[in-house]
């Protein structure tokens, strides 16, 4: 069989060089049935099919090859630029876009000479048709509303289909940004009255803390979980308990494991205007720092939320530092800040520190403006759940 294999190679490569497209095409399908396994057979099948003008045969070539190795990126450059050409242009966002899950550097093989021209023009085809049809789905998500206009103007940092630029180089989002909000590192929080009154009940938060934490240690998760793209600044924190979360809530949902123990806290947080995308806050959690730890700088996601600390157990030697100010948290003051700017911190004592982290809503923000981004944040939620490969089948 082996020889057999090489030998229909040989041929599909001699008969390229005598410009045999038809013939090649032939011997490559061929080659296909010998080796129903092989994705590379599939890939090069498919290649040929584009060559030759064939492009339904192409993209099932490709879908094939995809089946067989889906964890290959440009696989899905591939298909989906087939798609594309073919007019399925949703269905080709959404290949481009699970592409860009296995490696976002798939939408920017086409800045680099150093890879094919045929790569190029596939990943240039795949960056300007996500940029575009994610960008048409927030604003379609958002609508025209003139109470809505400020967030349809808003800018997914990764797929925006304009050209932008940030104020200054110490505040970058990295998923979604509000150009009109106004942009300081640190807000002053004492004119707001959940604010003061959470400082009122910060001891008997701390309380509660004390009293649950020899129970609830192991219910604690690092931050950052392994597996994590998080950066080389974060290499050491990666699947590490030197910097724990114990988490009252996760990505909009209680933590019923946890809750019960700190009914006082809750109540304190429902006066809050909490951020989430539903009713409920969306991560509320316990942020415990071992000794000696640093979080390295790095920008947060979006600016239309805040930051806000609540300190609990503060050795001295601690400290955050946002946009090139560094403070020193204190005990049951309240500290809120925007982490879209440039920010760390950092324990460097020889005990552990304990905040309690939560997010609100920029001040800003009406309700119908809050109401909009969730729709944007829905709708592309709901997007990102829904793509699948197409049925070979249903094409045409």
């Amino acid at each position: 069989m082996d020889t057999t294999i090489d030998t229909i190679r040989e041929r599909v490569a001699d008969a390229l060089n005598q410009g045999q497209l038809p013939q090649a095409l032939t011997l490559q399908a061929s080659l296909c049935d010998l080796c129903p396994e092989d994705a590379e057979a599939y890939h090069r099948l498919g290649v040929l099919e584009e060559e030759a003008g064939t492009l339904l045969g192409a993209t099932r070539a490709h879908l094939r090859c995809l089946a067989l190795a889906p964890t290959v990126p440009k696989g899905y450059l591939y298909t989906g630029y087939c798609l594309q050409r073919l007019g399925h242009i949703d269905a080709a966002a959404a290949l481009y876009s699970l592409g860009a899950d296995l490696d976002e550097g798939v939408l920017t093989l086409w800045r680099s000479e150093q890879h094919s021209p045929s790569s190029r023009q596939r990943s240039a085809a795949a960056n300007d048709t996500l940029r575009a049809h994610l960008s048409a789905l927030h604003r379609d998500a958002v609508g025209a509303a003139a109470t809505c206009r400020r967030v349809a103007e808003a800018i997914w940092t990764r797929t925006h289909d304009q050209a932008y630029q940030f104020p200054c180089d110490e505040q970058r989002p990295q998923l979604f940004y509000l150009p009109s909000l106004s942009a300081r590192p640190f807000e002053d929080s004492h004119h707001w009255e959940w604010a003061r009154q959470l400082q009122r009940v910060s001891s008997n938060i701390a309380q509660e803390l004390h009293n649950a934490l020899p129970r609830i240690r192991n219910e604690g998760r690092p931050y950052l979980p392994s597996g994590t793209q998080a950066g080389s600044a974060f290499t050491e924190l990666v699947g590490s308990l030197n910097w724990t979360a114990l988490d009252l809530f996760i990505d909009g949902y209680a933590n019923t494991a946890l809750t019960p123990f700190f009914p006082e806290t809750l109540a304190a947080l429902a006066q809050a205007p909490l951020y989430g995308l539903e009713e409920r806050p969306f991560e509320v959690f316990f942020s415990l720092l071992r000794p000696g730890q640093h979080i390295k700088p790095h920008y947060g996601l979006s600016n239309h939320s805040l930051t806000v600390h609540l300190p609990l157990v503060i050795p001295k030697e601690s400290w955050l530092r946002v946009g090139g100010e560094k403070r020193h948290w204190k005990q049951g003051e309240l500290t809120v800040f925007d982490d879209t700017f440039l920010h760390e911190a950092c324990n460097e004592s020889e005990d552990e520190r304990i905040v309690l982290i939560f997010s609100i809503w920029h001040p800003e923000l009406n309700e119908a403006e809050r109401e909009a981004i969730r729709r944007s944040f829905r709708a592309r939620q709901r997007w990102l759940a829904m793509r699948r490969l197409p049925n070979a089948d249903d094409l045409s």
